[in-house]
C-alpha cells in the first residue's frame, strides 16, 4: 500500500487572505488569536483583516513575532502566556492564525501544541505521543519556501543542546492554508532568493530519496517545474502576481512531497550551518543542492532525468539529461548571484563543533539514493566556502 497524506483545506489566489472572516464563521470559531511576522505590522492587507474581524465581532490576540532568531523552545514557553490564562492554563483563543514565513508558522504550531498541552516546551520535543489536540491553525505564508503551512512538521532549538529538534505531531495541520500571492508582494530580495531555494532542496531531495515513490514524485517534479520556472520573473518582478503565486503552489507541492517521501543530505547539513554558522536554514540548504546533485550523478544517479523531461532538457540518454539538469542549475544560480552570498558567512569546515555535528547526520544522509558520507559533506561545504 502507498499512502500520500494531505490534510489541509487551502484556497489559492490574490485576495484570499480576506476570506478568513468567513471561514471562521463557518467553523464557529469566536476567538482568533493572531501570531503575525513583526515586518508585518503595517501590511495593508493584514490591517484590512484585523479591520474585518473587527467589525464582525470577533475577540482576538494579537501578537507581533519579533524574535531576533529561529525559534527556540524557551521562547514558546514565554509568548503561550499571550493566549492562555496563568492562573488554569486555559485558552483565550480558539483558534490561531499565523502570517507569516515559515519560523512564524512552525512557532504557531507550537503554541497551538501547547495551548492544550500543559508541560513546557522541551517536553514534547521530537515525535511527541499520546498529545492533546492542538487548537486549530490557519497558516499564511509570506513567503514560497518552507511549505510549513501543508505540513506536521515544527523545528525549534534546544538552545542548552545546539541542536534543532521540534515539536512534529499530525496535530501541527493547518486546518487552512491561505495562498493569496499579495503577501509575498514585498518579501524582500534575500529572503524571497532563501524561500525558494529552500524549496527547491525539499522538491529535488523528495523526489531522490529512497522513501520515495511514484507518486510522491509526481508532486516534487511538478512543485520543480513551477519553482524552476518562475524564481526569476518573482523575485525580479514585483508586480508579476502569477509568478509569485505559482512559487507559492509550487512551495506548497514540494512540501507535500516532502512529509510524505523525506529529505536527505541538503537539508540536514542546514542544520548545522544555521545553528553553528548562523547561515539561513533556506540559504544553506540552497548553498549545498547543486553540489548534491552532481555527487549524485557522478555516483550514477540518473532518474534525474525525469525532471529534466518536465523542464524540456534534452540529451541522447538519461545520464546525459541528468547530467545537463545539474549544469542548467549551476548556470540558475549564476544569473541569481546565489554564490555570491557565500562571503557573507564563516563556514568553516574545520570548525570542530561543525564537524561534530555534521558527524551525527549519517541517518539523513542515508536517504539519499547513492552513499552520501560527512566527509562528502564537509567536502561540499569546502567547495561552496573555499
Amino acid at each position: 500500500m502507498i499512502e500520500v497524506i494531505i490534510k489541509t483545506q487551502t484556497r489559492i489566489g490574490k485576495g484570499e487572505l480576506l476570506s478568513i472572516p468567513n471561514f471562521l464563521q463557518e467553523k464557529e470559531l469566536k476567538r482568533p488569536g493572531f501570531i503575525i511576522d513583526q515586518a508585518l505590522r503595517d501590511n495593508e492587507f493584514v490591517k484590512q483583516l484585523l479591520d474585518n474581524i473587527a467589525r464582525n465581532g470577533f475577540t482576538s490576540v494579537i501578537y507581533y513575532y519579533d524574535l531576533p532568531f529561529e525559534p527556540d523552545y524557551d521562547s514558546l514557553d514565554k509568548v503561550k502566556f499571550n493566549f492562555k490564562e496563568r492562573s488554569d492554563n486555559s485558552s483565550m483563543s480558539d483558534v490561531l492564525i499565523a502570517i507569516g514565513g515559515g519560523s512564524v508558522i512552525d512557532f504557531s504550531k507550537g503554541i497551538a501544541t501547547l495551548l492544550n498541552n500543559h508541560d513546557d516546551a522541551i517536553t514534547y520535543k521530537g515525535f511527541p505521543k499520546n498529545l492533546a489536540p492542538s487548537i486549530p491553525l490557519i497558516a499564511v505564508p509570506t513567503t514560497a519556501g518552507t511549505a510549513s503551512e501543508v505540513t506536521f512538521n515544527a523545528v525549534f532549538t534546544d538552545t542548552k543542546l545546539g541542536r534543532k529538534l521540534g515539536i512534529n505531531t499530525y496535530n501541527n495541520f493547518p486546518v487552512l492554508a491561505i495562498l493569496d500571492s499579495n503577501m509575498t508582494k514585498n518579501c524582500p530580495y534575500p529572503v524571497a532568493l532563501s524561500s525558494g531555494l529552500d524549496a527547491m532542496v525539499h522538491s529535488f531531495e523528495s523526489f531522490a530519496c529512497n522513501k520515495s515513490n511514484y507518486y510522491s514524485r509526481i508532486f516534487a517534479k511538478e512543485a520543480i517545474k513551477y519553482l524552476y520556472n518562475n524564481i526569476e520573473s518573482a523575485l525580479n518582478e514585483k508586480d508579476n502576481d502569477e509568478a509569485r503565486e505559482k512559487m507559492l503552489f509550487g512551495a506548497y507541492l514540494a512540501g507535500i512531497s516532502l512529509y510524505n517521501a523525506g529529505s536527505g543530505p541538503a537539508g540536514a547539513l542546514s542544520y548545522p550551518m544555521g545553528v553553528i554558522c548562523k547561515v539561513p536554514h533556506g540559504i544553506a540548504g540552497g548553498f549545498i543542492l547543486p553540489h548534491l546533485l552532481q555527487h549524485n550523478v557522478e555516483k550514477g544517479y540518473t532518474q534525474y532525468a525525469e525532471i529534466a523531461d518536465v523542464l524540456g532538457i534534452t540529451d541522447i540518454d538519461e545520464k546525459g539529461k541528468s547530467q545537463k539538469l545539474v549544469e542548467s542549475f549551476f548556470e540558475l544560480y549564476n544569473r541569481l548571484k546565489v554564490w555570491e552570498l557565500a562571503i557573507k558567512y564563516d563556514v568553516k569546515s574545520t570548525n570542530p563543533l561543525l564537524k561534530d555535528y555534521i558527524g551525527l547526520l549519517q541517518g539523513a544522509f542515508d536517504q539519499n539514493p547513492v552513499p552520501f558520507t560527512p566527509e562528502d559533506g564537509i567536502k561540499i561545504i569546502d567547495n561552496i566556502f573555499k
